[in-house]
């Protein structure tokens, strides 16, 4: 039955709370035609069915007037980053520029989105967003096995189901924007319905999008290779670690007492290169990486599991880094001025940061 309601809301979306409002609706109507002939029994039930009426009707408010996402990241266009674009074009079979939008942040990750417009009648747009630190610590090959993964998950319509998984449970949750649970009969009843319910869901999501992840991997295997794809696996981990600790962590630490804004991370990152992607190190931390105990709210499988998916039993044997991405890829200032106006975002973040903390 779980798998089934699954199934529905990967299929519907948001959209899948319409049963239910139906359901309220068809209740509602009963309950009104029964006034007449069981008006006592229909004064009794009143509570009950306003309560269910109301918080169908705050769910029905809550899924037309679901807040559009909104970034903050930034475009990359084809004169900003030609080569990622055509590495995008010549992995993706399906790619139609007119629906394809290229976003870059400060994160270490990559990922891929569709929204479907006008109920999908005219396709999808696809949106991929590639994170600078990405491109400045891996080389072209590396980053061109992340692309190919990306564009395996839009291939085999992973960012359909979970965005609508995710768009079903925000539509969900939107409710109480309306329906109040501190304020308002109604929201505690729907709260009391809806709790155990998004708990599973979310639960789902997670495991749908470790299993995801996975069949990603294989999809960009295809592409680029079964060695390309475990030695970018392997480069993400350990770079990630370093990154962690020659970078974030320390970051962190130094905010905590700082009278003001300290070097902002990009700065850092190209500075201390060489250190996140020493040979010896970046073994180690990947090697680190295979026994580390999984988090089970990650929406990642474990590392060994991702290795073991691909045929590795343990760490390949990889290459050092080459030339960094945005060197390669993108046009001639991008890079600088890229890294020049997130630092300069995160320094002003940062020193109205410290200037409260005083």
């Amino acid at each position: 039955m779980k798998r089934l309601v699954l199934k529905i809301i990967l299929c519907l979306g948001r959209y899948a709370v319409l049963p239910a409002v139906a359901l309220a609706c068809v209740i509602m109507a009963i309950w009104l035609m029964a006034m007449d002939r069981y008006t006592i029994t229909a004064l009794v039930t009143a509570p009950v069915v306003f309560s269910i009426f109301l918080g169908a009707l705050a769910l029905a408010i809550g899924l037309l007037l679901l807040p559009s996402r909104k970034h903050g990241n930034f475009e990359a266009n084809e004169e900003i980053a030609p080569g990622l674009w055509a590495m995008w074009k010549e992995l993706d079979r399906s790619f139609v520029r007119s629906r394809r939008t290229l976003l870059i942040n400060t994160d270490f990750n990559a990922s891929i989105g569709e929204v479907s417009r006008y109920a999908g009648l005219f396709g999808q747009h696809v949106t991929m967003t590639v994170g600078l630190p990405m491109l400045i610590v891996l080389d072209e090959r590396a980053v061109r096995a992340v692309v190919a993964h990306e564009v395996a998950h839009a291939r085999l319509r992973h960012t359909s189901g979970s965005i609508r998984l995710a768009d079903f449970i925000a539509a969900s949750e939107n409710v109480f924007l309306y329906a109040n649970p501190e304020w308002t009969i109604t929201g505690r009843v729907i709260r009391a319905l809806l709790h155990s319910m998004l708990e599973w869901l979310e639960k789902e999501y997670r495991a749908l999008s470790r299993e995801n992840e996975l069949h990603a991997d294989l999809g960009a295997a295809e592409q680029v290779g079964r060695a390309e794809t475990a030695r970018a696996l392997v480069l993400v981990e350990a770079c990630g670690t370093r990154l962690t600790d020659l970078v974030f962590a320390p970051l962190e630490k130094e905010m905590l007492g700082a009278i003001h804004a300290p070097r902002p991370p990009i700065e850092r990152i190209v500075k201390q290169l060489a250190d996140i992607r020493a040979p010896g190190p970046m073994i180690a931390a990947a090697a680190a990486g295979l026994s580390r105990e999984h988090d089970p709210d990650s929406t990642h499988p474990p590392f060994s599991k991702r290795l073991a998916n691909l045929g590795y039993a343990d760490i390949p044997e990889i290459d050092e880094v080459g030339i960094s991405t945005i060197e390669q890829l993108f046009s001639r200032d991008a890079a600088t001025d890229l890294a020049a106006r997130f630092d300069r975002e995160w320094r002003k973040k940062a020193q109205d940061w410290v200037t409260i903390g005083r």
